[in-house]
């Protein structure tokens, strides 16, 4: 298991629920905004990455429909217990630490994570090796 010492805002900390609706709030229109930009449609393959809260894989979930897949890893996933109506799968991963978890996206969407883990090159690194040939990274370091 990947040590998670180093992260700035560690989910296990009481306020983690709150911090992500408040995140949700503030980022989730523009976020949303960029990715409909990219054209992502029914069947896409998508990673999101550090995804904290359900509400981007949600989101992503509801676009690539059910012939797509949305990942949604985070180093603490215990903010994520999609059930199985939820359209979307959760793991634990450490994207500066461990590889990446396959390979073949079409959109491997990254918000506010290259700022909390300290191995940024091993990040950016794993999520670009994840990419399917004219896939899409979106790396997005503020609003």
């Amino acid at each position: 298991m990947a040590d998670d010492s180093g992260y700035l805002l560690d989910n296990q900390q009481a306020e983690a629920g709150a911090r992500f609706d408040a995140l949700a709030a503030l980022f989730n229109p523009s976020t949303f905004r960029h990715i409909d930009a990219l054209g992502i449609a029914d069947g896409w393959r998508c990673w999101e990455v550090g995804a904290g809260g359900p509400s981007v894989p949600s989101w992503l979930a509801a676009r690539v429909g059910p012939a797509g897949h949305v990942l949604a890893t985070d180093i603490d996933a215990s903010w994520m217990t999609a059930a199985s109506d939820a359209g979307y799968e959760v793991r634990r991963h450490d994207v500066g630490v461990e590889p990446p978890p396959a390979d073949g996206f079409d959109l491997v969407h990254a918000r506010l994570v290259l700022v909390h883990v300290p191995q940024r090159a091993a990040a950016l690194a794993a999520m670009i090796s994840a990419l399917r040939p004219g896939g899409w990274l979106l790396v997005r370091p503020t609003p």
